[in-house]
């Protein structure tokens, strides 16, 4: 995730969301369900995935809880988002790049287009399930790392780029490949300079097994 991203670490909330009931070829157009989801939103840590768990457990006594998770994030760190995503296929989570919204002025919390962007990618892939609704995106590029420095001296503070090593890059397409998406994902990303970003397209998400568009 570039510098310029930086977002509020990413928190989780149980919601309740309406949607169109899943009639199948039944007509039940008008009909209506509610469901309880987890919020997954903001930028991902190395601590994301301990509060995931935390989360999960708290909530695990439960009868309604299901691992149905809205996941919405700029990024974050490649090794939080591995961790995140083992956890997600720890707990058999459906993950859909989503987010809970208002709409007509009512109260009512319905799932709308979300997006997922450089690291949140591999958190992504640890779904059990994993869903890309029309108007969702996933964004890869090459794995980057920060660094900040300040010169108390009179030099200012200045930032300082460098990449995933081999090692890491390596590592990411053993993990890519254990959750079922084709490794060549991740080649493809580190073909990508941090800067920019490359929406998967609907050929690629189906061809490497990131995902479908539909919640079955």
């Amino acid at each position: 995730m570039a510098a310029a991203d930086a977002a509020e670490p990413m928190g989780f909330e149980l919601l309740t969301i309406s949607g169109p009931a899943p009639c199948g070829r039944r007509h039940c157009r008008d009909a209506e369900v509610r469901a309880d989801v987890i919020s997954a939103q903001g930028e991902i840590t190395n601590d994301t995935a301990d509060a995931f768990k935390a989360f999960v457990e708290q909530h695990s006594g439960d009868p309604d809880f299901r691992p149905l998770v809205l996941l919405n994030s700029p990024g974050g760190t490649v090794v939080g988002a591995m961790k995140l995503g083992m956890l997600l296929r720890q707990f058999g989570a459906s993950v859909l790049v989503a987010r809970a919204r208002t709409a007509d002025a009512s109260d009512e919390l319905h799932v709308v287009s979300g997006y997922c962007m450089s690291a949140c990618v591999y958190a992504f892939f640890g779904g059990k399930r994993r869903i890309i609704p029309p108007g969702s995106h996933l964004g890869i590029h090459r794995m980057a790392i920060y660094s900040h420095n300040f010169d108390l001296f009179g030099g200012g503070e200045s930032t300082t780029r460098s990449y995933g090593t081999g090692e890491l890059v390596t590592a990411l397409s053993t993990y890519t490949k254990l959750m079922g998406v084709n490794p060549a994902a991740i080649a493809e990303a580190e073909q990508i300079e941090p800067e920019s970003i490359h929406i998967l397209t609907p050929q690629e998400i189906a061809r490497w097994r990131v995902g479908t568009p539909r919640l079955r």
